[in-house]
């Protein structure tokens, strides 16, 4: 898409939702949130205007950590991740496991890599050391390429050190997004009870293992 058709797209875009309470996911710049309720949550954010806003959300477009996304806007059930790096008031996850939960009840999971915390309740842990947790998700400006609006994550609690096997392996994690591809095409979607899958199991692990490889070996 050229320059100019992007921009144009863009005001037609904010010309249609404007002001309105609703999340647009746009093909261009991934989920766009024009509620103007979100403008006064975003921490460092309280001089933008409402076009700011907006026009910050499409600047970061698909770099969004997008599992900290789902998690402000769905149902957090906690996070998980190791410890690569210590300050004297921050700490650096090398990678956070995200877990959370649609509103119908379907789980989703993801990963986000080199996220920076306050390193208030994470004094007694080392680098290295990997924990699970519950936290609250924000939204805070950044200006280090210009105004674009991220995720982060801020006052943990429940704070506890696990063993390293326990964090989902990137295979493990690209099996969970497989699953839940396959899930939404099946023809069986509509009629299986309390999560029990009624798919042929030949099929279903013959598709498993198809999409599988063709996403790695796109890797």
């Amino acid at each position: 898409m050229s320059k100019r058709k992007g921009n144009a797209e863009w005001k037609e875009l904010k010309k249609e939702y404007w002001g309105q309470n609703i999340i647009v996911d746009t093909q261009e710049w991934g989920y766009i949130d024009f509620s103007p309720q979100g403008l006064n949550e975003v921490f460092g954010g309280e001089k933008l205007t409402y076009e700011e806003y907006l026009d910050a959300q499409m600047a970061i477009g698909r770099d969004i950590r997008g599992g900290f996304f789902l998690c402000h806007h769905k149902v957090p059930l906690g996070f998980a991740g190791q410890i690569e790096r210590i300050t004297s008031k921050n700490i650096c996850f090398k990678r956070i496991y995200v877990s959370g939960m649609y509103m119908d009840g379907e789980c989703f999971d993801g990963k986000e890599a080199h996220v920076w915390m306050s390193i208030e309740r994470f004094e007694d842990y080392q680098v290295g050391d990997c924990l699970e947790f519950f936290a609250e998700t924000y939204r805070y400006l950044k200006t280090s390429k210009g105004k674009q609006i991220d995720f982060g994550l801020r006052n943990p609690s429940g704070i506890k050190k696990v063993d390293s096997y326990k964090l989902p392996s990137d295979d493990d994690l690209l099996r969970q997004s497989v699953n839940q591809i396959i899930c939404e095409v099946c023809m069986f979607r509509d009629h299986c009870y309390g999560g029990m899958c009624i798919a042929n199991k030949e099929w279903l692990d013959g598709m498993r293992k198809s999409m599988f490889d063709a996403v790695k070996g796109s890797k």
